[in-house]
């Protein structure tokens, strides 16, 4: 185990990784909730609907393009994409008492809160299941899925053809780098794979996990400060990988592809609004890696200065955004390298004050890296019902169901005042309803 005690490092040290530990969640969650503006829209769409390029969250949320796929979420709030990379948190935090080093999220970890989120959202926050996808809707209504996740997983994709490789997995992995900053290199590497699998077994999904786990973890660490040591753990993840666990299946990875995506030197060479193409897992990756490119060279250019700090991660998350395509979770993914890369004192604080349930995170947060050993007390997840699968709350399906209707009427009200404010229909193309779960949505045919 490849460790760097935090007992024996200098305080400011420990507060320097505490600040990248944060960073990395809530940067996460800022870039999900801005990207959520432009999710699903074209970059002329984009351009049209918010010609000044400017987003806030404080102290009034910027008006979103009204239709029915953005009114159905609270103002300011994130998206799915952060929902499910907090069951991997949470999981963490509700065991981490119980050894040394603590024990990291299993498959069926996951598998158990996914259904959970998938039935009644997340519970500690009394959350709606919004956004489920596709493939992970088709896992987890499948029998076994809770006993046998990767299996179940494994054989969707083999029944879609072997062709599928949405974004859902790298959306929710991030969190795998923080809690793998103590632990060997490869020993994230596998622990990525594995969380994959539990929904999406497309090689090109699974690398991704991979790749972007070591650069959070690396990020964290403070091992990956340029551009060259990005390049390395990329190279790294995807040789582990070949190596390994992705034997035989080259020819699905498509490593010329894998690296047209993460060499790319800007946003417009992904063509992220790509029609049928926005939810490709390598697009997400693309963009995180490039932003992070960017945000490195801006850097160095500036020689680490602190005004450049205070700005990269507006600019870089807004210019991401601006692309349309799949918003959310390719800043989703961007915001939690950059978080971890400039630290939670350089997110926007118009932003990260801005933030819906922000304290909430931040707690949590706090609390992890109270875990992790770069913060002073002790947390005892047992004792904190946010942890449970169910949020130590429970509920029953009539009670689910008029959470589904009181939704429903606020999202048709907001569509009536829009309309009126407007004297004009909804515009084409935003005839989007709000779904069950187990309901077909355009969102479900990314993810």
């Amino acid at each position: 185990m490849d460790l760097l005690p935090p007992t024996t490092t200098t305080p400011l040290l420990r507060s320097t990784l505490h600040d990248r530990l944060v960073g990395c969640l809530v940067g996460s969650a800022l870039g999900d909730t801005i990207g959520l503006y432009t999710e699903f829209l074209s970059r002329p769409s984009v351009l049209a609907a918010y010609p000044s390029r400017t987003f806030t969250l404080l102290p009034t949320p910027t008006l979103s393009h009204p239709d029915l796929h953005r009114l159905s979420k609270p103002p300011a709030h994130w998206t799915d994409d952060t929902d499910h990379a907090l069951l991997l948190v949470l999981a963490f935090l509700h065991t981490a008492h119980t050894a040394s080093p603590p024990p990291l999220p299993s498959q069926t970890d996951l598998a158990v809160r996914l259904r959970v989120w998938a039935q009644q959202g997340l519970r500690a926050l009394d959350t709606m299941p919004l956004g489920l996808g596709r493939l992970v809707g088709t896992v987890l209504a499948t029998k076994g899925f809770d006993v046998e996740p990767a299996r179940v997983a494994r054989e969707a994709w083999e029944v879609g053809g072997r062709r599928v490789a949405p974004n859902g997995s790298l959306m929710r992995t991030h969190p795998l780098g923080v809690m793998c900053a103590w632990r060997g290199e490869e020993e994230a590497f596998a622990v990525a794979a594995e969380v994959s699998m539990v929904t999406h077994a497309d090689p090109r999904c699974v690398v991704a996990c991979v790749i972007g786990t070591g650069l959070v973890r690396g990020l964290v660490r403070g091992e990956v400060r340029d551009e060259e040591e990005l390049r390395g753990v990329v190279e790294r993840g995807r040789a582990w990988f070949v190596g390994g666990q992705g034997d035989g299946e080259e020819e699905v990875l498509d490593g010329e592809e894998l690296r047209r995506h993460v060499e790319a030197e800007s946003l417009e060479e992904l063509k992220l609004d790509e029609a049928e193409a926005i939810g490709y897992v390598y697009k997400a990756l693309g963009s995180g890696v490039v932003v992070l490119h960017l945000a490195m060279r801006k850097m160095a250019e500036a020689e680490g200065g602190l005004l450049v700090r205070s700005k990269l991660f507006e600019k870089l998350i807004t210019d991401l955004i601006m692309q349309g395509g799949d918003a959310d979770t390719n800043a989703c993914f961007a915001g939690a390298l950059l978080g971890a890369y400039l630290g939670y004192g350089s997110l926007p604080d118009h932003w990260k004050h801005g933030l819906k349930h922000g304290e909430w995170l931040l707690g949590k947060a706090e609390a992890l890296s109270q875990v992790m050993g770069l913060k002073t007390g002790k947390y005892n997840g047992q004792e904190d019902k946010d942890t449970l699968p169910d949020g130590g709350k429970g509920i029953t399906q009539d009670e689910m169901e008029g959470r589904w209707m009181v939704l429903q009427a606020e999202v048709a009200k907001k569509m009536d005042e829009h309309a009126k404010a407007s004297s004009s229909k909804p515009a084409k193309g935003s005839g989007w309803h709000v779904s069950m779960p187990w309901q077909s949505d355009k969102k479900r045919a990314k993810k």
